[in-house]
């Protein structure tokens, strides 16, 4: 059965560029993947270019919003697409909210902001290991205790 990724994307332009290496290690990894991006609607004209996204989800949410029945019901439509893993790249607790809800089975990220709960693959992160936010992006996409082998070629990813 071939993985049915949902990213939640970053908030920022130059972060989600940056993620492009996360999308390119999970097609290498999992070639038949599939990956939703979820981030804000001005995010989706870069995720339009780029190749191993299949599909752009505007966030119906501001930068800082809560909204907690929102997010409730926001996830809850997301169940019928049957993901089999999120990748959190925010740290924000509010950001871990629409995988969990969803009941996506795999919910990974970095610790931030307590997420203990929402998250069932929490990674702490080692800035010493990983100083490069790719790096941090990147390492999401393996196992929990993978060493992360950097290709040279994932950095020359066009966006």
């Amino acid at each position: 059965m071939a993985e049915n990724f949902l990213i939640i994307g970053p908030s920022w332009v130059g972060d989600l560029v940056m993620a492009q290496t996360l999308f390119v290690s999970l097609k290498k990894l999992y070639p038949d993947c599939k990956i939703d991006v979820l981030s804000p609607a001005w995010c989706e004209a870069l995720l339009a270019r780029m190749s191993e996204v299949d599909n752009s989800l505007v966030s119906p949410f501001q930068h800082g919003e809560f909204l907690l029945q929102q997010r409730y019901k926001f996830g809850r439509g997301l169940r019928d697409k049957a993901y089999t893993r999120a990748i959190v790249l925010p740290n924000s607790w509010k950001s871990a909210l629409v995988p969990y809800f969803a009941k996506i089975p795999i919910r990974s990220g970095w610790v931030g902001e307590m997420r203990y709960h929402l998250l069932n693959d929490i990674r702490k992160l080692d800035k010493n290991a990983y100083p490069l936010m790719i790096e941090r992006f990147m390492a999401l996409a393996k196992a929990k205790d993978s060493k992360l082998f950097i290709d040279p070629n994932l950095l020359l990813a066009q966006v």
